[in-house]
């Protein structure tokens, strides 16, 4: 008996509910790697990740089970032992499941004993919970199987410490958010100690609606890293365990390290990309307005699909500055996208006439500002509906939280990639893009983003001389306050004792809480921070609490 292990991680882009796609995906990389004892496969890769209640239909179930049967019945031909995770049915109850294949049967079945119920997992909803440990042997290997909260979860893994364990893989649908990787990183050596092991961590990766994974896959040891995959790349790697030494040895394959802010703006093209292509649209239209964010979001649209994929409207009015025209043309050239100029200034007069006779008396207000926003909002979706192109709405999450924004006006479209990024976050990546292009960029070329857009003080320009700061803090205090009362639910007392004005603050948290309704009718956006809005944080739209400073 050999030695040696020979272990592919197979770090895929499954997609929910194409079954045949994703049996076929197995079934490549199977006959593909005919030298590997051991393949692993992702978490639910069978279904994608997650199902949500598609799961729970008996049709949806069947056809898992029709695919999962023709992998089993091909790996008659293959020597290699394959985990799979899929839903599994017993005794009529439904479990998330870790199978393990080997000459046509089941070799091992493992139960997700832990079931994630918090941010965005409601496993508890759909799945039961397993009880057992899971171990089993191969080629004189005793392996530990978890499935991904599994190992987040120290009862889990304790059922296993002390059985003399070779090896520990744990399969996983692990969604990114910023400075994730390395929690999991460290929680995998943390885990390799304890269990006296090497762990084999794969997850999946691919945009799911709001969710993005970043796969991230590797090999960890009790003291370090030794192998990683790529982050938003599809791919595999074959790695040789050595029982006797407890030593991993690995290809010449060479992944490159990337920096946290390449890993987070990769996220938010592969969100975007997968998004697009999972839905079959045909590309993406966007209103460019010559300010940074849907420059920014022209930027990773142009870089996830392509130039020809990507449509700009600018849709300038009286108050539109040349430099804003100015900008938002030469965005367009750098991006090498098609961009079509429609005025609004007619259709604003019009609906000014119409309603003359009601608003007389009365004085120009915001009223005016969301009707220019609403003409824009309508002519990017009857662009989309003649053309097929999803309208992108270009929302920030410092908009977002506070209302700046126009119901069916700005806030038109079908996704936003920016919708999880505060202000300063757009402003920092833009510039990082400016001086860099992530590795699954389709557009390699840098200086995209026009300086002038990244320097001068934002507007929406929907009045004479306006700025953001005429009706918001400076974006440097209220990103850092929304921060607080967003991601860490900060009190006001808390937040005015870290040195911001108490008045200020309870005006941000009045704002937060009264956009609640925008916010339940705003597009869906790349979740990349530990809190977004929508399946991590929901508070009731009817709601009269509000905090004081004691």
């Amino acid at each position: 008996m050999s030695e040696n292990l020979n272990i592919l991680l197979a770090q895929t882009n499954p997609i929910v509910g194409n079954i045949d796609h994703n049996r076929d995906l197995v079934l490549d990389i199977v006959s593909k790697n005919k030298d590997a004892d051991l393949i692993i496969f992702s978490e639910l890769v069978l279904s994608g990740y997650p199902p949500e209640d598609l799961v729970l239909k008996s049709a949806f179930q069947n056809k898992v089970c029709d695919a999962f049967h023709e992998i089993m019945d091909a790996s008659v031909e293959s020597e290699s032992y394959i985990i799979i995770g899929r839903p599994w049915k017993e005794n009529e109850q439904l479990y998330n499941a870790a199978i393990v294949l080997h000459k046509g049967k089941v070799f091992h079945r493992h139960l997700k004993n832990t079931l994630p119920n918090y941010g965005v997992f409601d496993e508890k909803r759909i799945f039961a919970a397993g009880n057992e440990s899971s171990l089993f042997e191969i080629k004189g290997n005793k392996i530990a199987l978890f499935i991904c909260e599994e190992i987040w979860d120290s009862e889990t893994y304790k059922k296993v410490e002390g059985k003399d364990c070779d090896l520990v893989v744990t399969i996983n649908a692990s969604p990114f958010e910023y400075k994730k990787i390395s929690q999991r990183e460290n929680l995998a050596i943390e885990l390799s100690k304890k269990i006296n092991a090497p762990v084999i961590y794969v997850n999946q990766v691919g945009g799911q609606d709001e969710i993005v994974f970043d796969g991230s896959s590797f090999v960890a040891d009790a003291n370090k890293v030794l192998r990683r995959l790529p982050a938003c790349e599809s791919t595999s790697d074959l790695v040789t365990f050595n029982k006797t030494k407890k030593e991993f040895s690995f290809s010449e394959k060479v992944f490159d390290e990337k920096s946290e802010e390449e890993i987070l703006y990769s996220n938010l093209v592969l969100g975007l990309k997968d998004y697009i292509e999972k839905n079959n649209f045909p590309g993406v239209v966007i209103g460019i307005s010559g300010g940074i964010d849907s420059a920014f979001s022209a930027c990773v649209a142009v870089d996830a699909l392509g130039s020809d994929k990507v449509k700009g409207i600018m849709m300038p009015s009286k108050y539109t500055s040349n430099a804003s025209v100015e900008d938002a043309t030469l965005l367009g050239k750098n991006l090498n996208i098609e961009m079509i100029s429609l005025s609004i200034e007619e259709a604003a007069l019009a609906y000014e006439s119409t309603l003359k006779n009601v608003f007389e008396g009365t004085e120009q207000d915001i009223t005016e500002e969301n009707i220019q926003s609403r003409i824009r909002g309508m002519l990017l979706m009857a662009y989309s509906n003649k053309f097929g192109y999803m309208v992108m709405t270009n929302g920030n999450k410092s908009e977002v939280s506070v209302g700046y924004s126009t119901l069916y006006g700005d806030m038109c479209g079908g996704f936003s990639v920016i919708k999880d990024l505060y202000k300063v976050d757009v402003y920092k990546l833009a510039e990082w893009r400016n001086d860099n292009y992530p590795s699954i960029s389709l557009h390699k070329k840098d200086n995209v983003v026009p300086v002038n857009i990244i320097t001068k003080a934002p507007t929406a320009e929907l009045k004479p001389n306006q700025k953001d700061e005429d009706s918001l803090p400076p974006y440097e205090i209220l990103d850092k306050i929304l921060y607080e009362l967003v991601e860490k639910e900060s009190s006001v007392t808390d937040i005015v004792n870290l040195g911001f004005n108490e008045d200020t603050v309870i005006k941000v948290q009045g704002l937060l809480y009264n956009s609640e309704y925008k916010r339940r009718q705003s597009a869906p956006g790349v979740k990349v921070s530990e809190r977004n809005f929508g399946l991590d944080r929901r508070y009731p739209i009817t709601n009269r609490f509000r905090d004081t400073k004691r």
